[in-house]
């Protein structure tokens, strides 16, 4: 199932179907705060690794709080949790987009996957030190999807998942998976740098839940 965290990742950066979404960002989405929020979270930003000292002390920012480098942790509670992410290593660090990044990962699902997997999608960008969570709009951003099973149907697996007998569809079946090093081409034209965090939870992360930092330059 964590195997599906990466599929959920490139599958939200192109979008999804208005009928799954289920919108839970804390804002009211036809307000004007929700505009000025979004014209703030689309400005481009120097991710905090190259950023002096100085700017750290102009705005009280913790120097040992900057982002410095991609990482990712589990978030669900292993007493509950049916899939787990061993390992995840992503390429370039910073990410740069539109181009290629190279994804690696090993994981373990423990329980046969069915539909419906309610999936919630966090996300925030790291403004002034401050992570700022990023509203649902145009069904990407912080939104909760019905059922992580009804966007996957009409969307095309990967050779290299097939190749490697990684599942993209449901159910999915208990087994461990590994994806070797491969590469991506992403087209995310207009998606702005800065620093970045991203939480998928499956079914309130009683199945799984990663958490996930990265810069895009």
């Amino acid at each position: 199932m964590k195997a599906s965290v990466i599929v959920a990742l490139l599958f939200l950066i192109k979008g999804a179907s208005a009928s799954s979404v289920l919108n839970f960002t804390p804002y009211d989405k036809n307000s004007k705060d929700v505009f000025d929020i979004m014209e703030i979270l689309m400005r481009h930003r120097t991710p905090e690794r190259y950023m002096p000292e100085l700017y750290f002390q102009k705005y009280g920012i913790s120097l040992s709080s900057r982002l410095t480098s991609f990482s990712y942790k589990d978030c669900g509670d292993p007493s509950t949790e049916t899939a787990r992410l061993l390992e995840l290593q992503v390429s370039p660090d910073p990410i740069r987009l539109s181009g290629v990044i190279q994804v690696a990962f090993k994981v373990v699902n423990l329980q046969r996957a069915v539909s419906p997997i309610q999936t919630d999608v966090t996300l925030w960008k790291k403004i002034w030190g401050m992570w700022i969570q990023v509203p649902c709009m145009g069904n990407i951003g912080s939104c909760g999807y019905r059922d992580f099973c009804e966007l996957l149907v009409k969307r095309r697996c990967p050779k290299v998942f097939i190749e490697n007998n990684i599942p993209c569809k449901c159910p999915f079946p208990v087994g461990n998976y590994t994806l070797p090093s491969t590469s991506f081409h992403i087209y995310a034209a207009g998606v702005p740098s800065g620093d970045f965090r991203i939480r998928v939870a499956f079914d309130s992360s009683t199945v799984s839940c990663s958490e996930i930092y990265f810069s895009l330059a």
